[in-house]
């Protein structure tokens, strides 16, 4: 038994010290490529979990150089860092996977805040949060549990209404099924949430991004491709494939995950998709019918590039140098220090400044 416990434990350092020097996916090479300008700390998980997953963005309205980065870990909880990637706080909330930010929701004693909201797996809930503007901390606002009938809630974003300024959540989980949540003030200083809508995809969804000047809400569909919904018209349960966001391009290679919104004025911008399956980063028009412009990743610099990207995030804000022209956040599965080892995973941050004329050259082809 002695021998066997021995050999067990010489099996186990072989397999860690076979992860630490496993080969890192290569980025897709037929794309353009920018670098990082700067990185999180990694996660405080191991190197084998697949731990990062969604990062969301915060703008200071005080000074936005202060703004904040806010990413899930799955299996532990939620993390806040600043622009320069140090750890600010940390919450072991339990198994979070899908992040987002809203403003200005109104409470009933009068305070204004800016929500923060997530999905939360191991309870199959919505967790709602407060940004304490001081200090960047999380307050939790949720009345009481806001339990969702999906299968295991997976994919959530917030959406406000241009047209009534109403606050909403969505959340999907593994069954394909989609919930719309109206968000509602309680008591003095809390949330409730009353689910309005749901609606279906044939498999499993996860990245979700609302566009309040369209009113339209993308769901990514991990094996499928990218669907749109009109949120306005509260009765339609219809989406609406995007076309090139699938098997009918030879550009994307399942699985498509995270989705975020680049908007460059009121009405003009991108969809952005995080591609696992060729380590890339898939860019359409905003406007209707969302034409597919082409792909980019992140490739190796002074700081590691990125692979298998689950979530990402954008902000078309100045943010202080070097994101004077906005930040764009990427969760990277493939984590490596700068001495060449294999790191638990983190986030990626780039100057959106070296991403955005790629992105205006193809919208002009």
């Amino acid at each position: 038994m002695k021998h066997l416990q021995l050999l067990s434990i010489a099996g186990l350092a072989l397999l860690v010290l076979c992860f630490c020097e496993k080969k890192i996916p290569t980025n897709n090479t037929n794309f353009p490529s920018f670098t990082a300008d700067a990185e999180t700390e990694h996660v405080r998980l191991a190197i084998e979990d697949d731990a990062a997953d969604d990062p969301s963005i915060w703008v200071n309205p005080q000074d936005s150089s202060k703004s904040l980065i806010i990413g899930t870990v799955k299996h532990y909880g939620i993390e806040v860092y600043d622009l320069q990637g140090k750890r600010l706080q940390s919450y072991p909330t339990g198994d979070p996977n899908n992040i987002d930010v809203t403003y200005d929701f109104v409470l009933n004693n009068g305070e204004h805040v800016d929500l923060v909201g997530c999905s939360e797996r191991s309870k199959n809930e919505i967790y709602l949060y407060s940004i304490q503007s001081q200090d960047g901390t999380l307050r939790p606002l949720q009345a009481a549990p806001i339990k969702s009938s999906v299968d295991e809630v997976y994919g959530f974003c917030f959406y406000r209404s241009s047209i009534d300024s109403a606050h909403y959540a969505f959340v999907n989980g593994k069954n394909g099924q989609v919930e719309q949540w109206l968000l509602q003030p309680s008591g003095s200083d809390r949330i409730s949430a009353k689910m309005i809508r749901t609606f279906k995809v044939s498999s499993q969804p996860e990245g979700m991004v609302a566009d309040p000047t369209y009113g339209v809400l993308y769901v990514g569909e991990e094996d499928k491709g990218i669907w749109r919904v009109e949120i306005e018209n509260k009765t339609t349960t219809k989406v609406s494939y995007i076309t090139q966001s699938g098997q009918d391009n030879p550009n994307i290679t399942f699985d498509v995950e995270g989705l975020c919104l680049y908007a460059t004025s009121d009405s003009t911008g991108y969809l952005l998709a995080s591609v696992q399956g060729n380590n890339s980063y898939a860019a359409f028009e905003r406007k209707a019918p969302n034409r597919y412009l082409g792909s980019f990743s992140i490739a190796d610099g002074k700081i590691d590039g990125t692979a298998e990207t689950d979530g990402i995030e954008v902000c078309p804000h100045n943010l202080g140098a070097p994101f004077n022209q906005g930040l764009f956040v990427v969760q990277d599965g493939f984590n490596v220090h700068a001495d060449g080892k294999a790191a638990p995973q983190n986030f990626k941050l780039i100057a959106l400044a070296k991403i955005t004329p790629y992105l205006q050259s193809l919208s002009r082809q």
